[in-house]
């Protein structure tokens, strides 16, 4: 009885002492309530500041798969990547190498150097890039926030050319001037992780159904549809030409055979024709011997003809059907409604999470000051 009293007395007591703790915390805090609210505002203007200040974008989705229609006949889009790519596993790990194509300098650099018209012009997508973006708006990306300090130095002396435009496609040739330029927009397009620009060009692979998707973010609309479209175009060029290029080659290779026996079996039948208008009226056996040589040589010519062209067309047809197809599901249109951040929602935000960080900081100190005084 004794016992169950004091447990009954000690669990009392517990409680009282966790009460009166927290108590103790939520008057230190009271009389600090300005602080908490001041250091919340000043997060929230901050943020709320960054939203504002934060131009619309714009945001746009192309979805595309392969077609496996053909793979009864001997096409699998897995084995056509695995030759690409030098080998694969899985039609899952292949589809995913291939949308790692779309942020190599190849793809993007020829992306760049596409001929398209927007708002009447037509250019290089590359100019267009920067007739919407000015040099000194790509070359803040590189700056850290409200101070004049680059995280890397060499896009600064870009800003001292803000009338560079391109004016070939060139890239092997390029002067040293023209690769940075191309560089600062390729990293606009892919991103970079140490100068802490993120990707503007995203794609994702469901493994489940093989549909890929590549996402572009701009300011601009038709930057976006511009880049989407292209960068599409480009990437599934280069796929259908990797893919059947062994087959191109022995398609070019069979070409060339018939035209060459087509071209000797046009000599056989001359000569013969030659020898018999030449020989109307044959008596030797000399002449008729060569006759006979002529005939059989236009003869075993005309088998190889036939048995070229043959190869020839079975060749077109195995190139036919091992040409992959790449269905676009979704295409992307104008008009695109921007995304807006919402300065309200983040300056609440960031309201809270400052108000939180400033109570945590009291009830630290409070803390360490207990265990001090103790």
């Amino acid at each position: 009885m004794s016992n169950n009293y004091q447990k009954e007395e000690y669990k009392e007591l517990r409680i009282r002492d966790v009460i009166l703790y927290v108590k103790s915390f939520i008057s230190h805090l009271i009389p600090k309530w300005k602080w908490i609210v001041l250091v919340g505002v000043l997060f929230g203007l901050f943020k709320g500041l960054m939203a504002y200040m934060t131009p619309l974008s714009y945001s746009e989705n192309l979805t595309f798969m392969m077609d496996e229609s053909k793979k009864k006949g001997g096409f699998n889009p897995a084995d056509i990547l695995g030759g690409i790519f030098g080998g694969g596993t899985s039609s899952g790990d292949n589809l995913g190498k291939i949308l790692q194509l779309f942020e190599s300098k190849k793809i993007v650099h020829n992306t760049l150097f596409d001929s398209v018209s927007l708002d009447g012009k037509k250019d290089f997508l590359a100019n267009h890039f920067l007739d919407y973006y000015d040099i000194s708006f790509l070359v803040k990306d590189y700056k850290w926030p409200f101070i004049p300090v680059y995280k890397v130095a060499w896009p600064k002396v870009l800003l001292d050319h803000q009338d560079f435009r391109f004016d070939n496609d060139d890239l092997d040739n390029f002067s040293n001037r023209e690769n940075q330029f191309l560089r600062l927009l390729y990293e606009k397009i892919n991103g970079n992780p140490i100068a802490g620009i993120p990707p503007a060009l995203n794609s994702q692979l469901n493994e489940e159904t093989g549909i890929m998707a590549i996402r572009m973010t701009t300011q601009h609309e038709d930057l976006t549809l511009g880049v989407l479209n292209n960068v599409y175009k480009q990437l599934s060029s280069f796929f259908i030409e990797k893919s059947v290029e062994k087959q191109k080659k022995t398609y070019r290779i069979m070409e060339f055979k018939r035209d060459s026996v087509l071209a000797e079996l046009k000599g056989a039948e001359y000569s013969l024709a030659d020898f018999k208008d030449s020989n109307r009226n044959l008596v030797t056996v000399k002449g008729y011997l060569r006759q006979i040589r002529l005939e059989r040589q236009a003869a075993i010519l005309n088998v190889m003809y036939a048995e070229v062209v043959k190869q020839l067309e079975a060749t077109d047809f195995a190139l036919r059907n091992m040409t992959p197809v790449v269905q676009v599901i979704d295409l992307p249109r104008s008009p695109i409604v921007p995304t807006i951040v919402s300065w309200k929602r983040a300056f609440t935000t960031a309201f809270i999470m400052g108000s939180i960080i400033a109570i945590v900081f009291f009830i630290v100190k409070k803390i360490y000051d207990d265990i001090m005084v103790e």
